[in-house]
């Protein structure tokens, strides 16, 4: 970032920043808007000369320093509405009325929103502004950067090596820690034939209930074998429900 730029923003002061030092208030500026907005301060009680001869004094309104144009239009638009909001309260109720046009007399309603809005939109901008000045001298891009020469070296010994490991045989698993195979696919079927011989159906956790993991897999292949072939149709009322095995007459 340059001095120039760094210069620029010591100079310019938001809005946030001006204190105010009343009979009836001393702290920032906005704090004053708000404790109005929510009627903990009267209006009535607010100086507005003195409010407006309290930013000249704080050097808001110095055209030559950077940002002064920005924050003299936040502190006019503020000042006018507070200066419309006494105006329309110091009017006796009932006697409010249009201009001679038949335009409609803005309310404190309306006055008090406005004075909401530019708070939001004040302190939005101020935040806007503070990530611009952080992310200042940042460009994104979707471009990723060169690899810089000489970086990145492979030997070609290296390259021939990983070839031989990519395409020779692949290394024949561990099954030493595999136990034999003690039944088979044909052997459960057998046993799902005498079971369901009787023409009543079976219910395959009953079936299955004193049988390991291995032996209840198998079943439920075998199982699924009799059923493709039509002699069984497998019941299941809802998903991972009971499975019954119902013969076919």
């Amino acid at each position: 970032m340059s001095d120039g730029s760094r210069g620029a923003e010591a100079g310019a002061k938001p809005l946030s920043a001006f204190t105010v030092e009343l009979d009836v208030y001393s702290g920032p500026y906005e704090g004053l808007l708000a404790l109005i907005l929510r009627d903990e301060l009267e209006i009535f009680e607010v100086p507005l000369a003195e409010l407006v001869n309290l930013y000249r004094s704080s050097g808001g309104s110095d055209e030559g320093s950077p940002g002064a144009l920005e924050r003299d239009t936040d502190f006019v638009d503020s000042a006018t509405s507070l200066v419309l909001l006494k105006g329309r309260s110091l009017v006796p109720a009932g006697s409010e009325t249009g201009d001679e046009d038949g335009d409609e007399a803005i309310g404190p309603e309306e006055l008090e929103a406005r004075l909401v809005a530019y708070l939001k939109v004040r302190r939005a901008a101020e935040a806007i502004g503070e990530r611009l000045a952080r992310n200042a001298g940042y460009y994104p891009s979707g471009h990723a950067p060169p690899p810089k020469p000489g970086k990145l070296r492979i030997r070609p010994e290296k390259i021939s090596a990983a070839a031989r490991r990519t395409f020779s045989r692949t290394v024949e698993p561990e099954t030493r820690h595999l136990g034999p195979i003690t039944v088979t696919v044909g052997e459960l079927v057998a046993l799902l034939r005498r079971s369901l011989a009787g023409g009543e159906p079976v219910s395959f956790e009953a079936l299955t209930r004193e049988m390991d993991r291995l032996r209840s897999a198998v079943t439920f292949a075998a199982a699924l074998s009799l059923a493709s072939e039509g002699s069984i149709v497998l019941v299941q009322p809802e998903p991972f429900g009971p499975l019954t095995l119902r013969p076919v007459p």
